[in-house]
């Protein structure tokens, strides 16, 4: 054949095949018009989801142990039914299972959003909670909330009682614990917490006994040894705190409170040197605790030591309100210092605090007097003899007489006081 024959009988191929093609398009068209489904109005048909299946599905796989693919089910039905429960709870509990304990937290809420007496969940997220300090308010709110649903759960009730008590709500965790079905689940720790609880409440009585056997148990325990040496000082018993405060010092020498206490015992047993050393270490620790400031400052002034007493008086001072008694205590050592202005200070502030003693009478007078404003401390030292006349007093009155001539006024003071004495006789 020659080559322009070729060429002719590949064209009449070629164009049989390209007729047939568009032939068979045409075809396929007219069919999908006439019989087949109408994609751009209907849209692309999807299969329905069986959710009680899967469902199904997810518990089994969670009942397995195969976390993820039981979170997987639940999601596949969350896609299509956003609010069912079931779904959601057991995504959260999934969640929990594999560790993500902050997502978990999430998702229980999402459930409680969906259904608010979900107790499962509000006892799931209450104990999520719990393990977290910043948490401690949300997970006490949720075991109230799940506790309103089940009253009788003593473990719930045990949950929310711990919680109190970390949070520093020892009477509301006191009444919780005292439930004898909560305590029969009580750990070593609950007991630890259930007295250190009692001991804040305010109920040593109670307390000291369950100290006393928690001690003995764990010797080691120094909080339970200073909780115990709290009880005996709050009973003044200092013979008995003295030593076991001394004892938790040897332990924890920087601790600013056991120090206080203990430098506040060895004062009430007359040791005041042994005290200086302990309460200059809780005063250095405590800047703003002006129980520290006065008791150091007291002991400073008990051993002579004025300067340094002074100082602490006004750190103490600076830190404390409406204590007429402590001001007027200040104003004796800044007389003792020769302060006549500032003790003059004090001894009003005191005054105006409602002290109105002989005591107060006289330091003021005689601050005034010192200072010198005789007039302005005349009328102070003449009430103060008014309430309880004394020759010493009558002396000192006399004397201010005379410092402001009025003569005959110290003649007779002093004629009482020759009369007293040749009574005496």
């Amino acid at each position: 054949m020659s080559w322009r024959g070729f060429l002719g009988a590949f064209a009449a191929v070629f164009l049989v095949v390209v007729s047939s093609s568009f032939g068979y398009g045409l075809f396929l068209l007219t069919q999908g018009r006439e019989g087949g489904p109408d994609v751009d109005e209907a849209g692309a048909a999807l299969p329905t989801l069986d959710v009680p299946a899967l469902l199904a599905r997810g518990r089994g796989h969670m009942e397995k142990g195969e976390v993820e693919q039981g979170i997987l089910a639940y999601r596949r039905v969350l896609a299509a039914t956003p609010s069912a429960v079931e779904a959601l709870f057991g995504l959260a509990e999934g969640e929990r299972l594999a560790g993500r304990e902050a997502v978990a937290g999430e998702e229980y809420e999402r459930v409680l959003r969906a259904d608010p007496r979900h107790a499962p969940a509000l006892l799931r997220v209450a104990h999520l909670y719990a393990g977290r300090q910043e948490t401690w308010a949300d997970a006490g709110d949720r075991y109230r909330r799940y506790l309103e649903l089940k009253p009788a759960d003593a473990e719930a009730r045990l949950g929310l009682a711990r919680v109190l008590a970390w949070s520093g709500r020892a009477a509301e965790a006191v009444a919780l614990y005292s439930d004898g079905a909560v305590q029969a689940l009580f750990t070593p720790q609950d007991r630890r917490d259930h007295a250190l609880a009692l001991l804040e409440a305010g109920r040593p009585a109670e307390a000291e006994p369950l100290l006393a056997a928690l001690s003995a148990e764990a010797p080691q325990d120094v909080d339970l040894q200073r909780a115990r040496a709290g009880v005996f000082a709050a009973r003044q018993e200092w013979d008995t705190a003295v030593p076991m405060y001394r004892e938790v010092l040897q332990h924890r020498p920087d601790d600013p409170h056991a120090n206080l206490a203990y430098g506040q015992g060895l004062m009430a047993l007359r040791d005041y040197r042994g005290a200086v050393g302990p309460l200059s270490r809780a005063a250095s620790r405590l800047p703003s605790h002006a129980d520290a400031h006065l008791a150091y400052a007291r002991t400073l002034r008990t051993v002579g030591d004025l300067k340094a007493a002074e100082r602490e008086f006004e750190r103490a001072m600076a830190l404390i309100r409406d204590q007429p008694e402590t001001a007027r205590e200040y104003a004796d050592l800044l007389m003792e210092r020769r302060s006549y202005g500032k003790a003059e200070d004090w001894y009003r502030r005191a005054l105006s605090g409602g002290i109105r003693d002989e005591r107060l009478l006289l330091g003021l007078g005689g601050a005034l007097s010192a200072g010198g404003k005789p007039r302005e401390a005349l009328p102070f030292l003449e009430e103060a003899y008014r309430r309880q006349p004394s020759d010493r007093l009558a002396l000192d009155l006399a004397r201010l007489y005379r410092r402001l001539g009025q003569n005959e006024r110290a003649l007779q003071l002093l004629a009482t006081v020759q009369g007293s004495k040749r009574g005496a006789r």
